[in-house]
């Protein structure tokens, strides 16, 4: 497991309303709509700045990302491998956008 997946699954890292959480961030709302709180669910499923991804994900894993979908997420490799690369990259792009350099693991 690296850094970035672990922030993932624990959403102990760059998120705005874990940093508002401790104090490192004036807000805990997400740049992309003032009225969404940016935690990991968030990121994952609705922010507007990784649509993209998202989309590219759910093609490539067959799977939508819901919470009743992780299950199909994480028992098959391929699909582990596509979400993975995924999570990593919105943890690594919410590091730094919300300036966060609590947690700059490198993987």
């Amino acid at each position: 497991m690296t850094a970035l997946l672990a922030q993932i699954l624990t959403g102990h890292g760059g998120f705005a309303q874990y940093l508002y959480r401790l104090k490192l961030k004036n807000s805990p709302y997400c740049a992309c709509a003032p009225d969404e709180v940016q935690n990991v669910l968030h990121v994952l499923k609705e922010c507007l700045f990784f649509v993209k991804e998202l989309v590219e994900t759910e093609t490539g894993t067959g799977v939508k990302i819901v919470r009743q979908g992780f299950p199909n997420l994480v028992n098959d490799d391929k699909n582990i491998a596509i979400f993975s690369k995924f999570c990593e990259g919105v943890t690594r792009r919410c590091n730094i956008k919300n300036s966060s350099t609590v947690y700059t693991a490198k993987d």
